[in-house]
């Protein structure tokens, strides 16, 4: 028996680039182009795998203000890994729930305040 892989858990499925391509009407060309640009986050695997999130795929789009966060997290560290754990993680509200992550925050369209917060660990990451 394998152990599970603790990011799956926090990052959720993943497609390949053939697979995202599918699911966004795109061609693979255009997803390494999106990819290289931060338009869509890609994850590189220890074992040379490049996997791109389900999660950042809202309605057969990418979720709208994605590529401003990216850009934004990218100045504070490089690590793509980073950058999928924080758009992922859900924090604590103080009363014993749980407020929205930052994608489903853009989910809902949330970019100002999600693009602040991105600041700001952007920021205390590059500190």
């Amino acid at each position: 028996m394998t152990d599970k892989n603790p990011w799956a858990e926090i990052i959720g499925p993943c497609y390949t680039r053939a697979s995202l391509a599918r699911a966004l009407g795109w061609t693979e060309p255009d997803v390494a182009t999106a990819a290289t640009s931060l338009a869509v986050l890609e994850l590189l695997t220890e074992d040379g795998v490049l996997l791109y999130p389900a999660c950042q795929v809202w309605d057969g789009h990418v979720v709208e203000g994605l590529a401003q966060v990216l850009q934004v997290l990218s100045t504070g560290t490089s690590g793509s890994w980073t950058w999928a754990q924080w758009l992922n993680t859900r924090l604590d509200d103080g009363d014993g729930g749980e407020e929205p992550s930052a994608i489903e925050r853009l989910r809902e369209v949330d970019v100002e305040r999600v693009l602040l917060e991105a600041r700001h660990n952007a920021w205390s990451w590059s500190s």
